[in-house]
């Protein structure tokens, strides 16, 4: 990111961040103020209808001692309203005839230090003969206030990171994308850097500056050009050295590789899209459940993993021959055409009314972000060169990581305030953002008739596969990593999670770490996996790392356990993923050399992908045959033990030195 970026981008954050810090607090103080006589009201609705219960029930004949059941429903109406912690029904006298009462005070009858409680009498024909008192512990109000301040906190985190998004999106406007452009011409000039840039075209006095400055950039390469080969015809060897010299201080003879400016443009609509997909993790698993029933053969848990495996096999299956026809169709037009079809997707999921109509929108969900994924890819790869595609799939990548944190702890709070099918039209309205972005950023995108539709073949996956280091790196690494993510991070542990009565606000906290660890390990990762030629050792010890993380389910009560698990998973896979796609390159120049750079990656990505749809299918075998803790214990044995195969297949060959690979 340049200078001009850096600035505009921190401009905004400084003034948008100050703006939400007063709105967030206004919130909080406005909440203090209001959540005690809220809860208040709320108890004393709860107590008069207990008192007009009770009421009726002395008004038949029945004495308030004599009573049956008084308990059960007071711990029926605790278990309603959570937010109590004690109910009782007392006689004219004072005397408790009935109680209930949650263990958060430890047993403790309560006191007003203890709880705040709220009384109602129970009036029988103008005679007061009992009461009913409804306690509110002190702790309750801290503890909501503290979920109000971790949920402003993440909103105000998410909502900063989508205006920089939409802010980078709004550079690759014309008129942005003119001023961005000047700006780093002039940027590179006051650097001495004399490289060209790729033309931006338009009309206007910016598009004219512009053209001046390339103008201009272009004269003095041609008269440095002209000097070089004047003085090589007269072998005036002093004039060379002094030309030669320039060159290297203004770089008069290179080209520049950095991406294309307009590139950008594709980071939004992947972004809108990822976002709206990551939105649903914390609450998917439980969703399916309220849907599944027993089917003969198969554990409840398979049941539930089916939309899932499904979704994932999907995606798996239709990458590899989606390539070609994105680009038959128009990488723009297949990307607006997949954020369509995943819009009808989670509309229809929103609304689904059983099983089998949920499976369904799910698959038309799969084959659009299929659609989107591998279109926006395509987009990147057909406008970067050897050279500058790394850094052009970074674009895409970090797109991707950046949803991955957002996606997750909003769609829990939505969830959780608004409801599951509110969070899934949520999704949908992204859908349709992405798909309005796609439709003016890469509208003048071409089809291209004559591209072949190709695919990944079983002779392909056999001929990498033979060598022990490529099957160890690609079956024994990278498959399980995928099976660890999706079966663990994405389905156990919501579900687990959510029947142990955690609301889907607090799952999507848990699984925003992973984001959170990717987007921060991979890009520290690729620079010194690259530099110090460690990339086996990296991917050995990410693999090691993932394997250990479920031990913090054991060691930390719950959500603790959950989260320290998904916070280490997302380090250990970004220690792990940029070297890994670097080895497969490296490997397979070395082993497989008669494949193309495209077909190997295909093979990687294929075998990869499939432990997303392989992960939560095992997971739920082995939950339901053998109980959780044998299933994570086994997916991440798996890991694990990969991890130590590659290692010791490593060891039999020298670790190959770091080379550019560009990953397609």
């Amino acid at each position: 990111m340049r200078r001009f970026d850096l600035i505009i981008l921190g401009f905004v954050t400084v003034i948008l961040a100050a703006a939400l810090a007063v709105i967030s607090w206004q919130s909080i103080r406005s909440a203090e103020n209001t959540l005690m006589p809220a809860l208040d009201r709320k108890a004393d609705v709860v107590a008069r209808s207990l008192a007009s219960l009770v009421g009726e029930a002395v008004g038949y004949g029945i004495a308030l001692d004599e009573i049956v059941g008084g308990d059960q429903v007071l711990r029926t109406v605790l278990s309603e309203n959570p937010e109590f912690g004690f109910a009782a029904i007392t006689n004219a006298a004072g005397r408790i005839v009935a109680s209930a009462q949650t263990d958060r005070e430890g047993g403790v009858a309560p006191l007003e230090r203890q709880m705040r409680t709220v009384t109602q009498p129970v009036v029988v024909n103008g005679a007061t003969v009992g009461s009913i008192v409804v306690g509110i512990p002190n702790a309750v109000a801290e503890t909501l206030l503290r979920r109000l301040w971790i949920d402003i906190a993440v909103l105000l985190l998410v909502s900063l990171l989508v205006t920089l998004e939409l802010l980078s999106f709004a550079f690759t406007m014309p008129t942005a994308s003119l001023l961005r452009g000047l700006a780093r011409r002039l940027e590179a000039l006051g650097r001495h850097d004399f490289r060209p840039h790729d033309p931006l075209g338009g009309a206007g006095p910016l598009a004219g500056e512009v053209a001046t400055v390339d103008r201009e950039i272009a004269r003095v390469r041609r008269e440095h050009a002209e000097l070089m080969a004047q003085a090589e015809a007269a072998g005036d060897t002093d004039a060379l050295r002094e030309l030669q010299a320039i060159d290297r201080r203004f770089r008069l003879t290179r080209e520049r590789t950095d991406p294309p400016i307009n590139l950008v443009a594709v980071r939004a609509p992947v972004f809108l899209f990822f976002f709206a997909e990551e939105m649903a993790r914390p609450f998917l698993p439980s969703y399916i459940q309220s849907f599944a029933k027993p089917i003969a053969g198969l554990s409840i848990e398979m049941v539930i993993s089916l939309p899932i495996v499904i979704f994932m096999a999907i995606v798996a299956l239709a990458q590899p021959t989606l390539n070609g026809i994105t680009e038959r169709a128009g990488r723009g037009r297949s990307l607006r055409t997949g954020a369509l079809l995943a819009l009808i997707g989670y509309v229809g999921t929103a609304y689904a009314w059983g099983m089998v109509p949920l499976i369904v929108f799910r698959s038309v969900t799969a084959i659009g972000l299929a659609t989107v994924f591998v279109s926006a890819q395509g987009y990147i790869v057909d406008r970067t060169g050897a050279q500058n595609r790394a850094r052009g799939i970074g674009l895409f990548v970090s797109g991707i990581m950046v949803a991955m944190l957002c996606g997750p702890p909003i769609g829990g709070i939505l969830a959780d305030r608004l409801g599951i099918a509110a969070a899934f039209l949520v999704s949908a309205a992204m859908c349709l953002a992405a798909y309005l972005c796609a439709l003016v950023a890469l509208s003048g995108d071409r089809p291209n008739p004559t591209a072949a539709i190709g695919g990944v073949s079983i002779r392909q996956i056999g001929s990498v596969l033979k060598r022990p280091q490529m099957l160890t790196l690609l079956v024994g690494c990278a498959l399980p990593a995928k099976m660890l993510l999706i079966g663990f991070c994405f389905y156990y542990l919501p579900l687990s999670l959510s029947s142990a009565g955690f609301d889907p606000a607090t799952i999507g906290r848990v699984l925003m770490l992973y984001g959170l660890a990717m987007v921060v390990v991979i890009p520290l990762v690729s620079r010194l996996s690259d530099d110090g030629g460690r990339r086996v050792s990296f991917v050995v010890v990410g693999a090691l790392l993932s394997g250990l993380a479920i031990a913090h389910l054991y060691l930390w009560p719950a959500p603790w356990g959950a989260a320290l698990a998904v916070l280490q998973v997302g380090i250990a896979q970004g220690l792990s993923t940029t070297p890994q796609s670097a080895l497969v390159g490296e490997l397979g120049a070395r082993y497989v050399p008669s494949l193309s750079q495209g077909s190997l990656y295909g093979v990687f990505r294929f075998i990869e992908r499939s432990g997303t749809a392989i992960g939560p299918a095992i997971v739920a075998f082995l939950w339901g045959a053998y109980g959780g803790e044998v299933a994570v214990m086994a997916i991440a044995g798996m890991v694990a033990l990969g991890g130590a195969l590659f290692a010791l297949a490593a060891i039999g060959g020298s670790e190959p030195k770091p080379t550019p690979v560009a990953t397609r």
